[in-house]
């Protein structure tokens, strides 16, 4: 039974997939995308070297994953950006396959593919210029080597996980928060040196980000200038004008969190908050076993960013989810040794959980295939993502010379 279940996931896996891969034959229309993802990489093009354009403070950001979406600009214009954002979900899917392996058999680790295929903001940003899932493949690939380094004690595995992860540093500024994380997991997974262990880490891990920290403090005077932005607009995106008011009324609010992610916008998957309690009869085998502790603080710390970052969005923290999800089935198989009685009803949850997941896809696959049939131009695509927000960015890549 469990071979036939296991083909069909298998099946619904690739079909979830083509599904994704439909988008990337439509128009650009994300928000960051249009606003400042594809004019900051023709600048740069144009350019041929780092730019800074004062209207677009996002250029002063790390932009090591854009570098990489810009070599498919260069290619193929936007599709080809669009063709590199299906490869990082691609690539973000084997490497979470991968890391599920550590804990999950290959049946397990299939379920784990399939739910996070279906988040919401995978879906969307394996067909978008955004770099949110390649900030997330960085992070799980920085999290494999680290586990090897643990596993095989070998140093160099210790330096590649600190490159991937500076890798991270250099997609997204906010990742800087991601380094005292990882510290705390070479210092409980290292055996012996510790100090030399730390080091070697953390230089290893601002290598990649370095000259894109220098860049912005030569262009502006400060090497974390959207930090400064931000904390301006806290008002506007945050809803509140001081950092202190913002951080105490989001701790006040911390009880609402499963409801926030369940309804999010960018859904990831309520398995997660019905699994939950699971986990929790489990915590003494979690706190005895160093990778499950390890991933498991790599959990709460990105469920934490997502909640304090503003504005609040799952694409934060993808890796992180990704994390959850694999200890939410771990415990699922845990519970499952205890009383066979619980592995059906945990099946129909979890592929209802996937259909929930899979059915707005339908929509945007009938919306995107009269786009690709011939049965609606370019502009009339464009357009219906007019909604007093976009517009004018909209404008700008298309329609203004």
């Amino acid at each position: 039974m469990q071979k036939i279940l296991e083909k069909a996931i298998i099946i619904l896996i690739i079909l979830t997939w083509a599904s994704h891969l439909v988008q990337v034959f439509t128009p650009e229309v994300g928000f960051d995308a249009v606003w400042y993802h594809l004019p900051v990489i023709k600048a740069i093009l144009d350019q041929q070297s780092l730019v800074f354009i004062p209207d677009l403070y996002q250029s002063a950001n790390p932009l090591l994953s854009d570098l990489v979406f810009g070599g498919g600009f260069l290619v193929a214009g936007e599709l080809g950006t669009k063709v590199v954002a299906y490869l990082f979900g691609l690539l973000l899917i084997v490497s979470s396959y991968v890391l599920s392996r550590k804990f999950l058999n290959r049946f397990w680790s299939l379920v784990v593919i399939l739910i996070i295929s279906t988040f919401q903001v995978i879906a969307w940003q394996s067909a978008s210029f955004y770099v949110d899932v390649a900030k997330a493949f960085w992070e799980i690939s920085a999290l494999l080597f680290l586990i090897k380094w643990w596993a095989e004690h070998r140093q160099d595995w210790l330096f590649i996980s600190a490159l991937l992860l500076g890798a991270s540093l250099a997609t997204k500024l906010f990742s800087i928060f991601l380094l005292p994380l990882f510290l705390c997991l070479v210092f409980i997974w290292s055996q012996r040196q510790k100090l030399s262990s730390l080091a070697i880490f953390l230089v290893g891990s601002l290598l990649l980000p370095l000259p894109f920290y220098l860049f912005s403090f030569l262009k502006t005077g400060n090497p974390f200038f959207s930090f400064s932005q931000h904390l301006i607009k806290l008002g506007e995106i945050g809803g509140n004008s001081s950092l202190i008011s913002y951080i105490w009324e989001r701790t006040k609010l911390i009880p609402t969190l499963p409801m926030e992610l369940i309804f999010a916008r960018d859904y990831t998957s309520f398995l997660l908050i019905i699994f939950l309690p699971i986990s929790f009869l489990f915590i003494k085998k979690i706190r005895k076993d160093k990778l499950l502790l390890g991933i498991t603080i790599v959990t709460i710390w990105q469920v934490l960013l997502w909640w304090y970052l503003p504005p609040l969005s799952t694409r934060y923290a993808i890796s992180g989810f990704i994390t959850w999800t694999i200890i939410s089935i771990w415990g699922v198989v845990e519970i499952n040794k205890r009383d066979v009685r619980f592995y059906k009803p945990i099946l129909i949850t979890i592929f209802l959980a996937i259909a929930i997941n899979l059915a707005p896809r339908i929509g945007v696959n009938m919306r995107s295939l009269e786009y690709l049939s011939g049965a609606q131009s370019k502009d009339q695509y464009i357009h219906q993502f007019f909604d007093g927000n976009i517009d004018q960015h909209l404008i700008n890549w298309y329609y203004s010379d």
